[in-house]
Order: C-alpha cells, then structure tokens, then sequence
C-alpha cells in the first residue's frame, strides 16, 4: 500500500531553495555558467525532496505541467516578440527610433540625456542588455570626453536600461511578471506607473544635478562613436519621423486595453508593411528574419550588436530558461514547500500592506541571493499568488510588486546575468556604478512606500470579512 503524501517540512524547503542560491552563485562565478544549467540541477533537488516526502514522478510532473501551462501565454508573447523585433527592424523602426534618440545629445544636459536615450531605446527593443552593449557604449565613452566619472555614466546608462525592461511591452520579464501573477499585461504596464513615474522623476533631478556639477565648461565631446552609429543606420535605412508611428500604436494598445498577443501581432504586421513597401525588404529576407531574427552586415559592428536580434528562434533561450525556473516552481508548489515558507512568513503578515511589502522584500531578496530576474519573479509569484486572491487583491499589485524589486534590482547585483554584462560591455564591475544606479535603488523603496501608505492597491471584489483584517 502506497504511503500518503505528505507536506515538506520547513526546514526541506530552505535546504532546497539555499542548495539553489548556492548552484547558481557558484556555477555563475566560479564557472561563468548560464542559469540554465544551475536551475536544472535545483529542480532535480527539488524532485529529489518530493520523492522524500512520498510524491510520485506523476503528482511532481502535474505540478510542473500546471504551472507552465499557468505561464502559457507569456511563453507566447515572448516568441511572437521575437516576430514584432524582427519586423520592427527590416521596417526601419527600430534603427528610427535610435537614429532620432542619438541626435538629441546635449552635452550641457549629458547625463538626463543619457537616462532619457537609454529609456527610449530600452523601451524600443525590450532589452536592457543591447541597449546597454550597444548605445551605452557610445554614451559611456562621450561621457568620458566631458569628465563625467564613469561610475557616474555607467549608473545613467544601467537606469535608463532598466526603466526600458520594466516598462517594455516587448520585454520578457514585463510579461513573465503578469502572467506568474494572473494580470493583464497592459493593466499590469498600467499599474506600474504609480512607482515608476515618481522613481523616475527622482532620478532625472538626481542626474540633472549631477550632469550640471559635472558639465564641462567648452561642452566638447568626442562624438565619433554616434557618428558612426547614426552614419550607418542612414546608409542602411529609410530613416524617417513616420515610421515612430508605431510606437504611438504600441501606446495606444495600452490606453485601449487591447489583449497583448493580438495588438502585438498587428503591430508585427504594420512592420513588415514598413519592410516591404518602405525599405523593399524582400520575401526571402523577411521569411529568415521572422525565424532566425534580423541579420545585417552593415560594417559597423556596435549597429551589427544592436540590431542583429528577434525573430523566433531568438527568443528560445528565454524560453528554455523559463519553462526550467518553471518546473522548480511546480514542483516546489506542488509538495508544499512553497506552502511551508508562506506559513511562516504569513504568521506576521496582518494586513494588506504587510502582504503587499512582504511579496517585494521576498522578490528582492530572492535576486540578491540567485541573480536570476526569472528565478525571483517566478518563484516569488508563485509564493505569493494565492494569497493575493485570498485577500481579493488585484493581481497587478502582486506583478508589480515583482518587477519593482524583481527586474530592477537586476543590474546592481554583482553575480548577476546583467552586471557581468555590463562589466564585459564598460569595463566597470557593479560595486563601481552600483551606488549611481539610482532607478535600482529608488524603485523598490518607493514601492514599499507606496504599499504602506496603502493607495494605489486595487482589490477584486469585497474584501472578505475576517476579524481583525485591516488593509
């Protein structure tokens, strides 16, 4: 007779999620391994702590099947992503909108000019890595031609970079966080306002103040990098203020409220009528770039980093690493170890803001020990997700309380996918442009702010009536 089920302890399931840290960390420093592998081996733990409390291979891989499916549609807007990117590329509205956003460098206004460049472009193309590898390259060396420390221009370039991956419509981690959650894309795009626009603000009068103590008296700069960058999008391109219409039909998308996976694929569609009757791309090159992403060979190899991305099979790298942060997940919901933390941490939790609070500081904390934006945000959604709904808390609450720690903080920590990038990229590590990351560190604090004071949290229905409760 088989023996029943039974719940994991709490002391199984810090023992698992500490041997994950470990893993990741480890492999991550020591190895320079992608998450991939890392994750793949805490979910073994995972499976192994269910065999140990007496779950069968069946019930684990129900648990993981049903949290990929929960995750489904995410899964899906990341691929057709990968098309928008492609579209947007051959259609000359990418390269558009980085050809107009360089011409705006103001040398007496460098570093807001920085954030606010590396917003629109994160913005544009969903990334903070390419936009980081690639403009702020060029803006990390002007500012050094204006004595702009570059710690200083480095944490410019990671906000602005940052803003971009949160706030995108095309960024995997603003779709993963809502889906994890059980929101909207758009409402969850829509609820972040509330702490990303303050944050921001905050940010352009910290680095207005700084870029005027910095700004250097003849206003020289050594612009050859975005000469060459805007030179060769020229060349290559149709450049032309119409083709940013896109974008408005992106930004209208979200005041309309229209489901995220057909607005996405009409916005595709509209870039590859740019492709074919403005820029004459034709059927072969259009056909790869859908699948493969785009692939120019313009000469220059920062425009060539830039714009050689998307397409379908772009995009499976992300996908494979969320479909394996997912199982963990799965499994570790599924033999109630997920259950076992949220006891513990509910046990002080009173109220709706203590939840709300307690879901950031669990999502940051998770970061600071993987260097995962996936791992934190999936695992911390699936923490928190059910008693969100028990409580009659709109799910936006919790997406955004997962990206205002979850994706921001990502650039800062050092054993990150992002600041190990960024050192490769500038030549500075996270402990030099930490400290002048000032959307990393705002975000998350105006956001625990904004949860105690107890506006901006929307609820479902009525809350249920229980004694005691107080929001």
């Amino acid at each position: 007779m088989a023996r029943p089920n039974k719940q994991a302890p709490l002391w199984l399931a810090l023992g698992t999620l500490i041997f994950l840290v470990v893993v990741i960390v480890g492999l991550s420093l020591w190895l320079k391994a992608p998450p991939h592998l890392p994750l793949l081996l805490g979910t073994i733990a995972a499976g192994l702590a269910g065999v140990y409390c007496r779950f069968g291979w069946k019930q684990l891989q129900e648990g993981m099947i049903e949290t990929i499916k929960a995750a489904l549609p995410a899964l899906l807007i990341i691929m057709t992503i990968g098309v928008l990117i492609a579209s947007w590329m051959l259609g000359g509205i990418i390269p558009s909108m980085i050809y107009y956003g360089l011409r705006l460098i103001s040398p007496k206004a460098f570093l807001v000019t920085t954030l606010l460049l590396c917003s629109v472009v994160s913005l544009a193309v969903g990334s903070s890595l390419s936009t980081i590898g690639t403009v702020g390259v060029a803006l990390f060396a002007i500012g050094g031609a204006l004595g702009v420390p570059p710690a200083v221009t480095a944490g410019a370039i990671v906000s602005g970079a940052y803003f971009g991956d949160k706030m995108s419509p095309l960024s995997d981690t603003t779709n993963l966080a809502p889906s994890v959650s059980g929101a909207d894309l758009f409402d969850h795009i829509r609820h972040m306002t509330a702490t990303t626009v303050p944050t921001y603000i905050i940010c352009l009068f910290l680095y207005g103040g700084l870029g005027l103590f910095y700004a250097s008296r003849s206003g020289a700069a050594d612009t050859a990098q975005v000469a060459e960058i805007t030179g060769t999008l020229q060349q290559t391109f149709v450049i032309h203020p119409l083709l940013l219409l896109p974008v408005l039909l992106v930004i209208a998308m979200v005041l309309l409220r229209i489901p995220a996976l057909p607005g996405l694929l009409l916005a595709a569609a509209l870039g590859l009528v740019c492709a074919v009757f403005v820029q004459g791309a034709e059927a072969s090159s259009i056909s790869n770039a859908l699948m493969s992403g785009y692939a120019g060979a313009t000469g220059s190899a920062a425009v060539d980093t830039l714009l050689n991305r998307g397409g379908i099979m772009g995009m499976m790298r992300t996908v494979a690493l969320m479909v394996i942060a997912l199982c963990f997940a799965g499994i570790f919901e599924r033999t109630g170890m997920a259950r076992a933390i949220v006891e513990r941490i509910l046990g002080h939790v009173h109220s709706d803001r203590g939840l709300v609070v307690s879901a950031i500081l669990t999502s940051w904390l998770i970061l600071l020990g993987t260097g995962q934006q996936y791992v934190a945000i999936i695992i911390t959604g699936r923490l928190f997700r059910s008693s969100f709904e028990e409580r009659r808390l709109a799910p936006q609450n919790l997406s955004r309380a997962l990206e205002d720690a979850g994706t921001v903080f990502g650039g800062i920590v050092p054993h990150s996918t992002g600041a190990g990038f960024t050192m490769d990229a500038l030549g500075m590590s996270a402990w030099q442009y930490g400290p002048f990351t000032f959307f990393g560190w705002i975000n998350p604090l105006v956001s625990i702010a904004l949860a105690l004071s107890g506006r901006s949290m929307p609820h479902t229905g009525e809350e249920k009536k229980r004694p005691g409760a107080r929001r």
